[in-house]
């Protein structure tokens, strides 16, 4: 069985899109476990309408609201199925996903998480573009350059990793998924399906954690803290790739919070780390707009 654990806070609204998507599943021998951080609008009848005529709905409240991580975990403590999918409460699945998930994790016992591509969409910018990911096999040390797995929303696990790893780390505020990664890594093979199968909510001008800079500079410091007896594995050039892979992301970052003194801020240091066409073209952007970014981004 698979457990789709679908953390929320108070967005009533999205949410049915998101179980819907689930229901939709090729695959149908999951569970839906929805658990509400705290939520105070009307979360709970929401799901309760929807899981009368669905038992494998399962829904869990808490009060107050202790966010993400925790919600995550409790989803992930309390799964019955021996594999866990995530879902954010404003995405959603394409109908297949589950079913080629599990088709790449009995491919090969080794394989312990499967991602997935992503089709990003920026809703207030009207801009959609695509993930193309290829990284797969052995990602022990990839994965501390950069979050080559990506969103919670595209991953697949087996549970008993994700309590071996330890599960989402609490005391983070962003990159708790970069940070999981890096943990479940180290225990197993990773498996891809190519194609996007999540569509990927982007809502810029709210407070979406995704969107605040700082909290993204704090994580990295964290991170970087953490894992520093396996970072001194590194070579001196994967070194620079990964500070460059982080200064990228804080540029991208602050042009998404219109920013654009510090998003060059950070390009810079990223040119120093590395000289390249993509962070040259970043910095340029940074004088304009980021629907500009976004326009470039999905272009290529």
């Amino acid at each position: 069985m698979i457990s789709v654990v679908i953390p929320t806070h108070n967005r009533a609204d999205l949410l049915p899109r998101a179980i819907k998507s689930v229901q939709a599943q090729t695959w149908k021998d999951l569970e839906i476990v929805v658990v509400s951080d705290g939520s105070e609008d009307n979360t709970k009848e929401v799901v309760n309408e929807l899981a009368k005529d669905d038992a494998r709905i399962r829904f869990i409240e808490y009060f107050p609201a202790k966010g993400g991580n925790i919600a995550r975990n409790t989803g992930i403590e309390n799964a019955s199925g021996e594999f866990v999918a995530f879902l954010d409460d404003d995405d959603e699945f394409m109908p297949e996903k589950l079913e080629k998930q599990m088709a790449v994790m009995e491919s090969d016992p080794e394989i312990g998480l499967v991602y997935t591509g992503v089709r990003i969409l920026y809703v207030n910018e009207q801009v959609t573009y695509r993930t193309n990911p290829k990284a797969q096999g052995d990602l022990s040390k990839e994965i501390l350059l950069d979050n080559s797995v990506g969103t919670t929303s595209t991953v697949m696990a087996r549970k008993d990793l994700l309590l071996k790893a330890g599960m989402f780390d609490i005391n983070l505020r962003a990159l708790q998924d970069f940070d999981l990664w890096i943990r479940v890594c180290q225990l197993c093979k990773v498996g891809l399906v190519p194609e996007e199968m999540i569509n990927y909510y982007n809502y810029t001008g709210t407070k979406q954690v995704s969107a605040l800079t700082d909290k993204y500079v704090e994580a990295f410091a964290y991170i970087n803290e953490k894992y520093k007896d396996m970072l001194d594995t590194l070579t001196e050039e994967m070194r620079r790739e990964k500070k460059y892979n982080e200064y990228m992301l804080l540029g991208n970052k602050a042009m998404r919070n219109g920013d654009g003194k510090l998003a060059r801020k950070f390009l810079k240091a990223a040119l120093k780390e590395q000289r390249s066409k993509k962070a040259l073209a970043y910095y340029a952007l940074s004088f304009t707009n980021f629907k500009t970014v976004l326009k470039l981004r999905s272009s290529l």
